[in-house]
């Protein structure tokens, strides 16, 4: 009964670092691991329904000012702040995964590219309904992006690459935007 019961817990501590391995500490959405393992079930699936499957890359419009102007402590607690916002907006099929520093990416299944740009633009909305607080002072939290649809047999890195050059133009063009990749 003894060694079942240390199996048990065993296995339950496995199954914790498991996850851990997957997830970004800070915010609580998939890391670059477990972006890569979730985009590979769910480009298999894309690829087998002939399904459409949608990222969007998100950037925190003006990170380093924020982290300038309020320390890192308060950078840090701004991209928690977009992470759960984000979360809160998302449909449960979407997953979201911090992608580095203050990039998000949104990978959205069977949603066409209208679609995804409509589901960043809620998650975009729900963000400055929800205030962020530092201190009681009300600071302003935006996110510029780029939306692309996967093409069929896409990988990863190249789907976020045509992602990233819509976002780019979107900062270009005044931040705080949604563009959709050619």
């Amino acid at each position: 009964m003894q060694a079942e019961s240390r199996i048990l817990q065993l296995e339950m501590e496995l199954a914790h670092m498991s996850t851990l391995v997957y997830e970004d500490d800070l915010t609580g959405g998939l890391n670059r691991r477990g972006l890569e393992n979730h985009f590979a079930q769910e480009a298999g699936r894309a690829d087998r329904e002939q399904t459409p499957l949608c990222l969007a890359m998100l950037d925190i419009d003006d990170f380093k000012k924020l982290n300038d102007t309020y320390g890192h402590d308060v950078g840090d607690d701004a991209l928690v702040h977009l992470a759960t916002s984000t979360r809160e907006a998302l449909r449960s099929s979407d997953m979201l995964a911090r992608y580095g520093g203050e990039e998000f990416v949104i990978l959205m299944p069977n949603t066409l590219p209208q679609d995804a740009v409509h589901v960043t633009n809620r998650v975009r909305r729900a963000l400055t309904r929800k205030l962020f607080l530092h201190e009681n002072k009300k600071l302003f939290i935006t996110f510029s992006a780029g939306v692309a649809e996967r093409r069929p047999g896409e990988s990863l890195e190249a789907l976020i690459k045509r992602a990233d050059m819509a976002l780019y133009r979107a900062k270009q063009d005044g931040k705080n935007r949604i563009y959709l990749a050619s």
